[in-house]
């Protein structure tokens, strides 16, 4: 992390209403850092810092520190301190692999709740992502791949379902899109994209359920080849 970069503009302002709990406070901007990369892998968590910077005592940010850990997201080590989890690519390939199944039931679950609302906003999703494949913004289309996807589970009645799948998704910050490994997988990536949401539109949940597990599938082998040519491909990737 560059000196001149406060600890403020990592993590954020305190709260300025009593709607959230300095605990929950805490365990949210940390969290929103660590997902979205700006804390990244191996960064040391300095709690007393935080807690200056956030206008609250230690204790609340400690709390938020053993939930993060319990999700997965930071290891705590004693006598150590708190570090955000680096992600073996073995454990990146079980994560990819378990949201593939999820993701399937899900996609299965929501297509009859689709509204022409959501599916304008999912088309819309799919033209910005166009936009940014054509800058070469790839965290942006990454983000956008997340939220497509998600915006489609939106919809379901299955809250823990749903809950599951953002907890995979989260776990491994930056892996959420194939993009970020292999840029040049975009137009492919599209055009299943595109597959899912003509399946959503004409209601048919099997097709989009199905077109949903061989997306998945395939992001997973378009990795696990880019990662074959650096570092190996672990057993969980094979098969």
């Amino acid at each position: 992390m560059p000196p001149s970069d406060s600890l403020t503009s990592l993590i954020g302002e305190a709260p300025t209403s009593g709607s959230v709990t300095k605990y929950e406070h805490a365990y949210t901007v940390l969290r929103e850092k660590i997902v979205r990369g700006i804390l990244p892998p191996n960064q040391a968590i300095q709690p007393q810092l935080v807690s200056a910077e956030l206008g609250m005592s230690i204790i609340p940010v400690r709390e938020a520190l053993r939930r993060l850990e319990q999700e997965g997201l930071v290891v705590i080590k004693p006598h150590v301190g708190a570090t955000v989890r680096e992600f073996p690519v073995g454990e990146a390939c079980e994560n990819l692999l378990i949201r593939a199944e999820l993701e399937t039931l899900a996609t299965r679950l929501a297509t009859p709740h689709m509204t022409p609302a959501l599916l304008r906003i999912l088309a819309f999703i799919l033209d910005e992502m166009d936009e940014n494949q054509k800058a070469g913004k790839w965290d942006e289309f990454g983000s956008l791949n997340k939220r497509f996807h998600l915006t489609i589970y939106s919809v379901l009645h299955e809250r823990q379902l749903l809950r599951l799948i953002e907890l995979l998704w989260d776990q491994i910050p930056r892996a959420g899109s194939v993009l970020v490994v292999v840029p040049e997988y975009a137009p492919k990536t599209q055009c299943e994209h595109r597959a899912i949401l003509n399946a959503l539109s004409s209601g048919d949940a099997e097709t989009a359920a199905l077109l949903t597990r061989e997306h998945k599938l395939l992001s997973l082998q378009a990795m696990k080849s880019a990662w074959e040519e650096t570092q190996g491909v672990p057993d969980c990737a094979r098969g």
